[in-house]
């Protein structure tokens, strides 16, 4: 392993421990605060009331006998519908603490709180018109000036769409306001490590040309929209603030990243090469989470979050299992997807059996869960840059062993066919697919005869120049011999090949050629053929010479391609 592969290792190891500090850093510091390392939250009891009357009559003592008691702490209610909640001071509870009543887990929670004495409701929540900026979005906080008395009790209407619980605490001020200022740090840290991935993924698509950049930065985009909406980052944006406490909001970008996400892993691993069933199961799975993002996008259905989290956790088995047999056949892209995301798909299999209460929900998961999409994503940018980074390495060496026409720049006859067989070699020693584009002038004799040699070497020139840069970095380019030109591409299918030459024929149709202060019509015509399985560059190139001679004979200034299967000859 050489030098950048070893450093592209150490800084992804060094982001893992970073991953790992942050969490610890962040659990430990929230425990206590300055001065307050002894200070116990009061006790208190909690009942619920299974009817929602006029505030009037709850406050006027009519329901009291009501209320059923609840062990515990933790409050909930059903989607929709405001359940009256009673919290009762076990113990005196002083103003000198300036008090606050804390409501973990506020993402789309509407709550009133009557205090000891109001007449009117204090109302909280971290969407719409009840918004206090005054706290960060990690609790809903009401100010409890007065503090209370044993046998106080304060009482909570609370309405959500969201089903899972939230912890009710008394705290004081200061405890609040350092907590606020930890969570604010992290989230920042997490977002915008996240939105620097992001823009970076997108810049290098933009530069390179290569679609795993951007089937990466959208998963990051998507991650990013469904933290800030779940945590309550959107309500500093207005439009965004009226949408992201509905429920649909929430299914339909966790469903959006979940695709996102399959799309990059099945492009990353090149599954539908090297593990085609896999890849089909994968595509089963993405055309039902697509099913329930469309009915998500009109209502919501109350198994939604089941049946998407179902799905998700299908989807994590089978990247684990083709992770794990991509690291046995040694591909290096595998090792990055395991450093980077098993830990995450650990922590996403938590996440999910506690949202379903399957098992209880870890205090550990709130931190851990968006530092580890941060790192996660940052960990896959790296693997895609080495992966992008061993191809260029592979063109570099390509490139010293050759030598170059110098009247195109392309690469001569003899290395372009050197070039050709170590790709289909490593092609078949990868199962990844290779394809070659053959193309020619049209005409180019009557060029040559009708205007001279001089004119004809300036045509072939102005054409290597225009098609070489409609091609990748790395993608090799040859003059074959005489006006006749080799492209191979790596990694490419048939389909994509074809676009390619079609993309070189336009390059060259599309506008004549000046030269001389005259200009000259020039078309190619091109033949595209897909390596198969234990086919020789000879053979390979043979196909694609019979391709070439179809778009010739059909009319020339065209693209044929020739089929992978041996029992389709020709197809245009």
């Amino acid at each position: 392993m050489g030098k950048p592969s070893r450093r592209a290792w150490q800084t992804l190891l060094v982001l893992l421990g970073m991953w790992v500090a942050t969490i610890v850093s962040a659990q430990s510091l929230g425990l206590a605060s300055p001065g307050r390392a002894s200070y116990a939250s009061p006790s208190l009891s909690l009942s619920r009331l299974g009817q929602d009357p006029v505030p009037a009559r709850i406050l006027g003592g009519e329901f009291d006998r009501e209320f059923v008691s609840i062990a515990g702490n933790q409050i909930s209610a059903p989607r929709r519908q405001p359940v009256w909640w009673r919290v009762t001071a076990d113990q005196d509870v002083a103003e000198s603490d300036a008090p606050q009543l804390v409501i973990s887990r506020p993402y789309r929670r509407e709550i009133e709180l009557w205090r000891p004495g109001d007449a009117v409701p204090m109302r909280r929540s971290i969407y719409g018109p009840d918004t206090d900026f005054s706290h960060s979005t990690r609790f809903i906080v009401f100010p409890l000036p007065k503090g209370l008395r044993r046998g106080d009790s304060l009482y909570l209407r609370v309405l959500t769409v969201d089903v899972l619980p939230s912890k009710v605490t008394i705290q004081p001020l200061a405890k609040v306001q350092r907590e606020d200022m930890l969570h604010v740090g992290l989230r920042s840290v997490v977002l915008t490590a996240m939105g620097v991935a992001a823009v970076l993924a997108f810049g290098f698509w933009a530069g390179l040309r290569e679609r795993g950049y951007a089937y990466l930065g959208l998963t990051l985009v998507l991650q990013i929209l469904t933290l800030t909406a779940d945590g309550g980052e959107m309500r500093a944006i207005p439009w965004l603030d009226e949408i992201a406490p509905d429920g649909r909001t929430n299914v339909v970008l966790n469903t959006a990243a979940v695709l996102a996400s399959i799309r990059f892993l099945i492009f990353f691993l090149g599954l539908r090469t090297t593990q085609p069933k896999v890849a089909r199961i994968l595509d089963y799975c993405s055309v039902s989470l697509g099913a329930l993002l469309l009915v998500s996008l009109f209502r919501t259905w109350k198994h939604s979050a089941l049946f998407g989290n179902l799905n998700l956790l299908l989807v994590i088995a089978l990247v684990l299992y083709c992770t794990v047999v991509a690291i046995w056949r040694r591909q290096r892209e595998a090792y990055f997807l395991l450093l980077a995301w098993s830990p995450l798909m650990v922590l996403l299999v938590v996440l999910v059996g506690a949202n379903h209460e399957w098992w209880p929900e870890y205090a550990w998961l709130e931190y851990s869960f968006p530092v580890g999409l941060a790192f996660g994503g940052l960990g896959l940018l790296l693997g895609l840059t080495s992966k992008l980074q061993q191809l260029r390495r592979d063109r570099d060496t390509a490139n010293r062993l050759a030598t170059y026409d110098s009247l195109t720049g392309a690469m001569t006859r003899a290395a372009i066919s050197q070039s050709l067989r170590g790709a289909v070699e490593s092609a078949h020693r990868s199962h990844r697919p290779l394809s070659v584009v053959f193309f020619d002038i049209d005409h180019f004799k009557r060029i040559n005869d009708e205007h001279g040699h001089r004119v004809g070497d300036e045509t072939l020139r102005i054409v290597s120049l225009r098609t070489r840069n409609r091609l990748r970095a790395y993608d090799l380019f040859g003059r074959y011999g005489g006006d006749e030109v080799l492209v191979v591409l790596a990694d490419t299918y048939l389909r994509d090949a074809i676009r390619v030459a079609e993309h070189l024929r336009e390059s060259v149709s599309g506008s004549p050629l000046s030269i001389d202060g005259r200009l000259l019509p020039v078309s190619l015509s091109l033949g595209v053929a897909e390596l198969r399985t234990g086919e020789t560059p000879e053979q390979l190139l043979e196909r694609a010479d019979a391709a070439l001679y179809a778009s010739k004979s059909a009319g020339r200034d065209r693209v044929t391609g020739h089929s992978v299967a041996p029992e389709r000859e020709v197809v245009s």
